[in-house]
């Protein structure tokens, strides 16, 4: 979608519009523009080298797992009471601008789930936990992302979020979450083998890591809760946690190229 103006406008249109899947590119004003337009969730887009990539004006919404990139102005939020998590932004000239009348706005899920991923972010990941405090990384930043005085991502993500298809389960469909600083490939579930499956690369000789996130419906189904990570073939450590919907994996490896299997924890 590129255009000499906006690219997606929403004018007073609420109660659960969905923003889907969309190249949102090149756009000489707005790439997604919500005006006093609640209750919309903007998720799964491609937002790129637009001038504001989303502009939010007296409306809140949910805007989820949307890559945010090479915008002038990644987000403009002139409203409260918005929600954002599991975005990747990357390298806009100003990655957010919030009045100062918008307070109260989220700008991540919680944990384990996490926040967004943002370019420039400096902080390291050597601690865990929802205050950051227990031994052993987990694919979160240790310290909080500050957009404003009033406006802070409590769990940036380390690297850029990524969700993979993985099909119906129990008449829903459901992703699989990866974030990851290596690139990604090849991913695949075999509900016959009973494995999740997926390539990882990297430079060599750098460190890499994967945080897979697993809807507990898929975890159960597969493995009855109980499984094994495989590095090439071999057992690789990982640790792990739950919340109420899903189950997340962290580990991590010397690039090169590998493959990462899941299967059934057999006794």
């Amino acid at each position: 979608m590129v255009n000499n103006d906006d690219g997606i406008y929403l004018s007073y249109s609420s109660n659960k519009n969905s923003i889907t899947g969309n190249d949102v590119i090149e756009n000489k004003k707005k790439g997604i523009w919500l005006d006093s337009s609640p209750y919309n969730t903007i998720c799964g887009n491609h937002i790129i080298n637009n001038q504001y990539g989303i502009l939010i004006d007296d409306s809140n919404n949910t805007i989820t797992k949307n890559t945010i990139a090479e915008n002038e102005y990644g987000v403009q939020v002139y409203s409260p009471n918005n929600k954002f998590y599991h975005n990747n932004f990357i390298n806009n000239t100003d990655q957010v601008y919030v009045d100062e009348h918008s307070n109260n706005n989220i700008w991540d899920d919680g944990y384990p789930s996490g926040g967004n991923y943002w370019s420039g972010y400096a902080g390291v990941d050597e601690k865990s936990g929802p205050n950051q405090d227990q031994p052993g990384s987990d694919g979160i930043g240790d310290v909080a992302y500050t957009i404003n005085a009033n406006n802070t991502d409590g769990y940036p993500l380390m690297a850029p979020f990524s969700a993979f298809g993985a099909g119906v389960w129990n008449g829903t469909v459901y992703n699989v979450d990866i974030i990851s600083n290596s690139s990604l490939s090849n991913f695949n579930i075999d509900t016959y083998g009973k494995t999740v499956s997926f390539n990882v690369t990297g430079e060599e000789n750098q460190t890499g890591f994967c945080r897979i996130t697993i809807p507990d419906v898929i975890v159960e189904d597969l493995w009855q809760g109980n499984y094994t990570v495989l590095l090439n073939g071999e057992p690789w450590p990982y640790r792990n946690w739950t919340d109420t919907a899903n189950t997340y994996i962290y580990l991590n490896y010397s690039h090169s190229e590998h493959q990462i299997v899941i299967i059934p924890e057999f006794p």
